[in-house]
């Protein structure tokens, strides 16, 4: 006879989630919270941080976080600390995309992407490895892309960067083990969010309205990366690091054909 308890899975966690007033990162705020955690909110864009953290109530704060200021990581931390307690749990979610040929890509495209998407994450982990040391451990996730698996026409700055992140991730993972710091990296394809929707150039897994579908036959919704986060943060996860969770409807397994594809390759 088993005696199970019912409980929220990230009940007394205290999580940073960047980028969280819109997307992937609201999101995450929203499903954390629902599973029983309190969540810091940093974002460049007050408004919509404010707005996400007002309407999920006393379990939500809202601090104005650039990832690119190790000021504002100490900042970000230190509210944590006075509202909620020390984090234990950190999502590196914020990011930047930028678009166009490699022949024409600048300097300056390179350095902005990568001081936002792979140094954010870096300075985001320093940031909160004392607190998650002092409470025996914590988990941290990267928010990287297939992208930083594959290389994709039109986004080479992009590509790159969160190529990087997603060996920060691996190097951390080794290195803040003795610790017990999980850290994971997070590969989405192309996902229905503001920033993706934005961008002519990011359709790393077709639009819905494309034949290039992956097999499950949809894009994904923010939630669907949300719910995989929440479990990488969570207890359940307590074994896993250092791994890169491509998340991308199947497209990485290969390819399917169409169904009028299909019928005529069998006739």
């Amino acid at each position: 006879m088993t005696n199970e308890t019912s409980y929220p899975p990230l009940r007394g966690k205290v999580a940073i989630v960047t980028g969280g007033g819109r997307g992937i990162g609201e999101a995450t705020a929203r499903r954390v919270v629902a599973g029983g955690a309190n969540v810091v909110i940093g974002d460049i864009r007050d408004d919509l941080g404010r707005a996400v953290a007002e309407s999920l109530g006393p379990a939500a704060g809202y601090v104005h976080l650039d990832v690119t200021s190790q000021d504002d990581w100490a900042k970000a931390v230190e509210f944590a600390q006075r509202t909620f307690g020390d984090p234990d749990s950190l999502v590196c979610n914020a990011g930047i995309m930028l678009s166009g040929p490699f022949e024409k890509a600048s300097t300056d495209d390179f350095r902005r992407a990568f001081e936002t998407n792979a140094m954010g994450a870096v300075h985001g982990i320093q940031a909160v490895l004392a607190p998650m040391r002092g409470r025996g451990g914590g988990s941290v996730v990267v928010v990287s892309s297939v992208a930083g698996q594959v290389g994709i026409e039109g986004l080479s700055a992009y590509c790159t960067s969160k190529a990087a992140n997603t060996m920060i991730a691996r190097c951390a993972a080794i290195e803040l083990s003795q610790y017990n710091i999980r850290v994971n990296s997070v590969h989405p394809s192309k996902v229905d969010t503001p920033m993706s929707n934005s961008n002519a150039a990011a359709s790393v897994a077709g639009s819905s309205g494309s034949p290039d579908l992956p097999p499950l036959g949809r894009i994904a919704e923010a939630e669907d990366v949300a719910a995989l986060i929440a479990f990488l943060v969570s207890d359940d996860a307590a074994f896993i690091t250092g791994v890169q969770h491509v998340i991308d409807g199947g497209r990485a397994a290969g390819y399917k054909y169409s169904d009028n594809a299909a019928r005529e390759s069998r006739r």
